[in-house]
């Protein structure tokens, strides 16, 4: 065997090796298939519902991940910078129930408040899903808990349970979705999604408290801390939710057109698909940038082949699905979403700006300095914002992509002139 080939190999092995061991596969396979669930789930939505009913469940959907985000309080940032930190699986444990005890509060303010500002004059969303918001809060709680856990296991690398813990909830969430839709469409839908996203959650919560260390030891780190982290990671966060969420508002505030907001949303759903291997690999790679974050050329070495490896893993889904969204969008889901193709193409475009700066950003949160995705989320927010306003009325679902996807490109310039200059500081510190 020639060796070239023979390092090739090795190279190849080697590299298998080391994603097993780090939880890549684990993550992907599990990502895979909770994208496939969701996949099955809108397909039967879109036969059961039409494109007008997608469209009020992908208003649902957005108010309440955005409710999710502020339940949280910013403790799932927390549990996973904090407890990956730790050197034991007691103080891990330890920052972990401080953050949900939080949580515990927080989700059920957050989902009152949702609830409120559905009932006031100030909801200038979808009209259905607003008279249904009340109802559908009650699933803020449940969804919290079931992050944090899954979080909890990030933060120490157990990937397989974080990745059953996520393939169990969304399997609840689905299977009480498609039969509420099929017995009692929208309604039924609806129902469905609340009763599966409450399974979910206390499945959660049992799965982890089964798992516990049998002594909890004292965090390294003070609860102070801790919700100082947290609020930064709810800052960070709120702003980086407007990136994704601010196009479906739009367009359901701006064009008020049901069907044209679920077609759009079948876009956005798709796009997520290419950032399968992209999230698992940086979650596998997490806990191993916060041990070395102190080290910054070691951190730098891994970022360079964390980038190269990202844009790879991004460009080859991407390409292969606008090549085959044309032909399956229309024949699976339907003529009323053939207006879906041309804006999947540009936010597919997004994704793969996305990946340049997914390593800078990881990094700053490794090494403790949220702040810096918190300025890079605020630069790119601001300009989505305003790019939403201006191109939606004007170009409907293309403005909206549009937007979108130049937004990802002005973040990842943005947090890796976060990310240098902050190195840049640390090297120069007394």
């Amino acid at each position: 065997m020639a060796p070239s080939l023979r390092s090739g190999i090795d190279f190849a092995v080697n590299a298998a090796r080391q994603a097993l061991a780090r939880g890549v596969f684990d993550l992907s396979a599990s990502m895979i298939l909770v994208m496939a669930l969701g996949f099955v789930q809108n397909i039967l939505l879109a036969r059961l519902l039409g494109a007008e009913g997608l469209g009020h469940m992908a208003v649902i959907y957005s108010i309440t991940n955005i409710a999710g985000l502020l339940a949280t309080f910013g403790m799932t940032s927390s549990i996973l910078r904090y407890g990956a930190a730790e050197r034991d699986e007691g103080g891990a444990w330890s920052v972990y129930r401080t953050g949900i005890r939080l949580v515990a509060g927080t989700s059920v303010a957050s989902a009152v408040a949702i609830a409120l500002f559905s009932l006031s004059r100030f909801w200038v969303f979808d009209p259905v899903a607003g008279a249904w918001m009340p109802f559908v809060v009650l699933v803020v709680p449940a969804q919290a808990l079931a992050s944090c856990s899954s979080h909890f296991f990030h933060a120490r690398s157990r990937m397989r349970d974080k990745a059953l813990l996520e393939l169990v909830s969304r399997l609840c969430i689905v299977g009480s979705v498609a039969t509420g839709a099929l017995l009692d469409g929208f309604r039924g839908c609806v129902i469905g999604y609340v009763i599966g996203s409450a399974a979910g959650g206390v499945i959660s919560v049992a799965h982890a408290r089964v798992l516990r260390p049998r002594v909890a030891g004292p965090a390294s780190v003070s609860s102070r801390e801790l919700l100082r982290f947290g609020l930064w990671g709810l800052l960070t966060n709120a702003l980086f939710m407007v990136l994704t969420t601010t196009d479906v508002l739009a367009m359901s505030a701006l064009v008020g057109d049901p069907k044209a907001v679920g077609a759009y949303s079948l876009a956005a759903l798709f796009q997520q698909v290419v950032s399968i291997p992209m999230r698992a690999y940086l979650d596998a790679r997490f806990p191993e940038m916060t041990r070395i974050s102190h080290d910054i050329p070691a951190l730098r070495a891994l970022r360079r082949r964390m980038r190269l490896h990202l844009l790879a893993i991004t460009i080859a889904p991407a390409g292969a699905l606008a090549v085959v969204a044309p032909w399956l969008i229309p024949r699976v889901f339907g003529a009323d979403f053939a207006a879906s193709i041309a804006p999947l193409s540009i936010l597919l475009l997004g994704q793969i700006f996305n990946s340049t700066g997914a390593a800078q950003g990881r990094s700053m949160f490794a090494a403790g300095w949220v702040e810096g995705n918190f300025w890079a989320s605020g630069i790119a927010a601001a300009y989505n914002v305003m790019a939403n306003l201006l191109l939606v009325p004007r170009y409907g679902a293309i403005g909206a992509a549009t937007a979108t996807a130049s937004t990802h490109l002005l973040w990842s310039c943005a947090v890796s002139v976060m990310c240098r200059w902050h190195e840049s500081a640390k090297r120069t510190m007394p």
